[in-house]
């Protein structure tokens, strides 16, 4: 029988031990005390000009921390028990010129740390990212210089792919965390005169495989509908049974140091399901109160909702974490959230609601929750 891609399984890192201790000590009537995990736009610049980014109207206000607020908030997530640090944009995080600076101060405080970048500017920050990083994503969705310059062209319209996966190789030398290639599966009902990119998926792994990446993960593409709400993309039929067929094709490139992931949601864009078939029948996310999206723009409710007014939660460009995540502008927030109106997306944390909603109930009546092996706090 043909191995499949493992899906990635985000529900179970809520019993790892250390996360656990957090939950059974938590008053879910008040909310936490401070976020496990903070996604981080250091920046709303970025280097590239990708097709159809779905960050496009953030980062044409190209608005950054500044260097000292910064590491102020390195200092006030070390200090609040945050427990993991995802960089991510927005824009490119690691056009901010303090970013390695933070990373540094992060690891030595014993935060675990993700990246999620273009990969451009690793050579810059390459021993702080290869000593302290858990986890680099490097987004690509090509195998080749003639798809990446189509779909990610540089601002003055050049192809930065053999830079790219150079910078890879330099970091699969030194790195003691892990390197994931990311692949964006896209076809013409993208829009933006994007013609597919899926004959690159095999090439592309076997790519990541020859760079020394840990891992290849195939992802289905989403769109701002309306310039509002965050859903994936539907594409044709014919398109996703290709798919389907070369991400079967890449199991044979999986070894003992290689493996191909899928991402949460990959099957629903397979299967060609529309933006409503992921009904949520509770009113309240608890995820929510575990992890938030914190960029110069404003503090969100989640990435789902990056630059959505409404669900904006305050900002920590003039406040401390803390008076921010007391203050009265997120209390009123997270009281109207209601994932049953609002959160119409395949959301990739909507399992992980489920278990939590799970373990509250478990918990109120007295039954005991049991840790598993997970070291992995990035829930």
């Amino acid at each position: 029988m043909k191995k499949k891609a493992d899906t990635l399984k985000l529900s179970a890192k809520l019993y790892g031990a250390s996360i656990l201790e957090r939950l059974r000590a938590m008053d879910w009537q008040q909310g936490s005390s401070a976020p496990l995990i903070i996604e981080l736009d250091p920046t709303e610049h970025c280097n590239l000009a990708c097709l159809g980014c779905v960050s496009e109207d953030l980062i044409a206000n190209k608005q950054s921390f500044s260097n000292a607020r910064l590491m102020e908030l390195g200092h006030e997530f070390i200090a609040a028990g945050v427990k993991g640090v995802v960089l991510i944009g927005g824009g490119e995080p690691l056009a901010h010129p303090k970013v390695g600076e933070l990373i540094t101060l992060l690891g030595e405080h014993g935060i675990h740390i993700g990246l999620t970048t273009n990969g451009t500017l690793i050579h810059k920050y390459l021993t702080p990212i290869a000593r302290y990083v858990n986890w680099t994503r490097v987004s690509m969705d090509a195998g080749c210089d003639a798809t990446f310059k189509r779909l990610r062209p540089a601002v003055g319209g050049a192809s930065h792919f053999h830079k790219i996966v150079e910078n890879m190789r330099l970091l699969a030398k030194e790195k003691t965390g892990r390197l994931g290639y990311s692949f964006l599966i896209r076809t013409e009902a993208d829009g933006f005169n994007i013609t597919s990119n899926i004959d690159d998926l095999y090439p592309a792994a076997c790519l990541a495989k020859e760079i020394g990446c840990d891992y290849f993960e195939v992802k289905p593409s989403n769109r701002y509908y309306g310039g509002v709400d965050h859903y994936l993309v539907v594409h044709s039929k014919e398109n996703m049974a290709r798919a389907t067929q070369e991400i079967e094709r890449l199991m044979e490139l999986e070894s003992d140091t290689f493996v191909i992931l899928r991402s949460v949601n990959l099957n629903y864009s397979l299967a060609g399901l529309s933006k409503h078939e992921q009904p949520k029948d509770y009113h309240s996310c608890p995820v929510a109160d575990l992890r938030t999206l914190i960029s110069p723009s404003g503090v969100y409710v989640c990435p789902y909702f990056r630059g959505r007014e409404s669900m904006r939660v305050g900002s920590v460009v003039d406040k401390s974490l803390q008076d921010m995540w007391r203050g009265e502008q997120r209390q009123q927030v997270m009281k109207e959230l209601d994932p049953s109106i609002h959160c119409g997306m395949h959301c990739i944390r909507h399992e992980s609601n489920l278990a939590l909603f799970d373990m509250q109930r478990k918990l109120a009546v007295g039954e005991t929750l049991q840790a598993n092996d997970s070291e992995d706090p990035f829930i």
